[in-house]
């Protein structure tokens, strides 16, 4: 009985710990730049086309920093995602409601 007793308590609290976190508000780096969203799940780049440094959700913003550079008929912004606001990097503007 204390052995099934346990066991319930255990799951119960596992289930409860999950349900319990609470989301952290949004929150802008002090960078400089305008505020964007973006339109789908988008990787942030080393460089235009270059290796995949993390991926971006659709629909949280993006901070482009001015920067703009065009590769082969494809337009990339230079900036950083509300969820990693310490990596800048590069992701297609067409991926972006800038």
């Amino acid at each position: 009985m204390k052995r099934r007793l346990l066991h319930i308590l255990t799951v119960a609290t596992v289930v409860f710990s999950g349900t319990a976190v609470v989301a952290a508000p949004a929150s802008a780096s002090d960078a400089w730049g305008i505020v964007c969203n973006l339109r789908e799940n988008t990787w942030l780049r080393t460089d235009p086309h270059g290796h995949v440094l993390l991926t971006l959700t659709a629909g949280r913003g993006f901070r482009w920093h001015g920067q703009v550079s065009a590769v082969d008929d494809d337009t990339w912004i230079y900036g950083h995602g509300a969820e990693y606001p310490s990596v800048d990097g590069w992701v297609p503007a067409r991926n972006t409601t800038c």
